[in-house]
Order: structure tokens, then sequence, then C-alpha cells
């Protein structure tokens, strides 16, 4: 109820609505409109009260609120429906909170967005610089019938997505994919992806992916030690994302590459990343716990390793490792 209150709103703006018109189309008590009218207010929207003309809406908060994205979802199972998904104003860390709800049964296809991370991580350990409203931070929970060791693909068929998602966005960045979990704009990172599961030697019992994607951070938003290598949208692009829409595509290209993999397996999701790779066809080396490993990026294999060759000839095949890319 509370969100079809906000959806009149939004109809009659920039005009008023008055309380009974409201409790009329909606078949409610004028209390039960005032109390959700104070509900959005709470939400941080700006609503101005009138007592001869009702209500108006002059401004929406700007938050990734499942209602506002609603419109804008075109998935099938991830987010879908909106129920789904779980909007915080501020949390320690979306997949440790999804990790949690995983644990209490939560359905595939759950979602965790932030507007801040207090305590967000990346890969090895490291910390994630999440600010408040600055950025896209959500995770989603995927049960596939899959074995463990399987679970990279999930990785390139997330960084794919996200892609996929600000391609179409904003194509001037040409954005790219650095294996295996990073989003590259002219050569800095725009986002990374974080894997994590809960599995047995034979099957998973659920897989949560992390992303946390630079919208709209300015230089001073990044730490220090961040600032030489990390962008945002903004500041590549030189204007504000538009978050709501470019979260609702980067869960619809999700939705449509784990539908793709449910059907087809990996080949397709394996040949559209390679399309979006920045590493394939560069000189790279890997740094790996058995020491570095120079070499021609020339391959991803089907189970979403990156094939490196040396000079003389010799391939090897990577799963796991920090990858710096050489011209």
């Amino acid at each position: 109820m509370r969100s079809r209150v906000l959806e009149l709103l939004k109809k009659y703006q920039p005009d008023f609505v008055s309380g009974e018109t409201i409790a009329r189309e909606l078949s409610v008590s004028r209390t039960a409109v005032w109390k959700a009218i104070h509900y959005w207010q709470d939400k941080d929207y700006l609503i101005e009260s009138s007592p001869r003309l009702g209500y108006r809406l002059l401004q929406a908060p700007g938050w990734l609120y499942p209602v506002e994205m609603e419109g804008k979802l075109q998935s099938k199972l991830i987010g879908m429906p909106v129920e789904k998904m779980h909007h915080f104003l501020s949390l320690e860390s979306t997949n440790e909170t999804l990790k949690q709800l995983a644990e209490k049964g939560a359905s595939e296809g759950t979602v965790v967005l932030a507007e801040e991370q207090t305590r967000g991580k990346g890969r090895l350990g490291r910390s994630w610089s999440s600010p408040r409203g600055k950025g896209i931070w959500l995770s989603v929970l995927l049960k596939p019938a899959v074995f463990p060791q399987e679970v990279p693909v999930f990785t390139l068929l997330a960084a794919l997505a996200v892609s996929r998602a600000i391609r179409m966005n904003h194509p001037e960045l040409k954005a790219g994919i650095k294996w295996p979990n990073d989003i590259l704009v002219h050569e800095k990172k725009a986002c990374g992806i974080l894997t994590e599961l809960k599995a047995e030697t034979d099957r998973i019992h659920y897989l949560v992916a992390g992303i946390g994607l630079n919208a709209d951070q300015e230089e001073e938003d990044f730490p220090p030690d961040l600032a030489p290598s990390a962008t945002s949208i903004y500041l590549e692009s030189g204007k504000k994302a538009d978050r709501l829409q470019l979260a609702a595509d980067m869960i619809n290209q999700l939705d449509h590459a784990y539908h793709q993999f449910c059907s087809q397996g990996a080949r397709p999701i394996i040949k559209a990343w390679k399309e979006h790779s920045i590493t394939l066809g560069r000189k790279v080396t890997i740094s790996h716990p058995a020491g570095d490993y120079p070499g021609k990026a020339v391959d991803i294999s089907a189970d979403g390793a990156l094939v490196v060759e040396k000079e003389d000839g010799t391939r090897k095949h990577f799963h796991a490792g920090e990858v710096t890319l050489r011209r």
C-alpha cells in the first residue's frame, strides 16, 4: 500500500493530490494514507503537506530503493519479485549480510543493496571504499546446480553483466574486463567483484556475488592509496551516473547471463566475456604463491582459467592470482 501511495504522488507530480483522493483510489483509510506519507518522509522523500490541498512530492532522495527500481527491472529471478531486494542506508558489508540471509533460508535471486559499506571487502582480504550514495554496492544470492570447481565462471559472468550495463548507460567509456573480476575504464579500476560460496566437495549450497561499482566519486573520495589506480563513472564521463538505471541494468544483465548459463552452459558466457576483455592479447605477470609468472594472456579455458603463454610457447592455466597488465 505504501508503494501505491508513492506511485500516486508521482502520478500527480508536480501537483497536489488530496488525502481523500488517495484513500478513495486505494480503498484505504485517510489514517493509512497519513501513515504512508510519514513513512516516505522518514525515508528522505521531500513531501509537502497542505491542510487544504493534500500532498505533493517535491523530491525523491536518490537512494536505490527497490520501489524506485521496480519499473526498470526486466529480470525473471534476480530481485524479482521486488520483495527479494533488501535495501540499507548503511551496512558493514552487503556480502556478509546476504550470507546471513542465505543461512536463514533466503531464496535464490535475493539481492542486498547498501548506500554505504563501512567494512566493504575485495579479493584477498582487501578493504573496499564504499562512500554513501557515491556507488552501487550490491550482492546477489545464487544457488546453481554445479560443482564447486565451476564457480570461477560465475565471477566472469558477473563481470560480463556489469561491463554490459556500463556500456549500455555510458557507451563512450568503453568499459572492459581485466581478468578475472575488475572492470577498468581508461586503464583505471571502476568496479570489483567478490564471489564467495558455501559448498561441500560435490555441491554448492549457495553462492554470493558481491559487486562494488564506483559511480559518482570525485578524486577526494578515494583513499590516498587507491587514488592513482581507481576511478568512477563521474570522473571518466564528466557527468553523474543514473544510479537507479545503472543498478537495474546490472541486475537485468546478471539475470540474463545467469539464465543463459543455466540453459546453455559456460560456453556463451566465456565467448561474450572475451569480447569485453582487455586482458587477452596483452603481456601479463601473474602473481602467484608459487612465484611470478610472466607471459602473454592468450585465452580463457572452459572453466574460467586464464591461459598464459611464455615466449617458448609453453602454456599454463591460472584460476587465481593477481594480474599485472604490461604493454
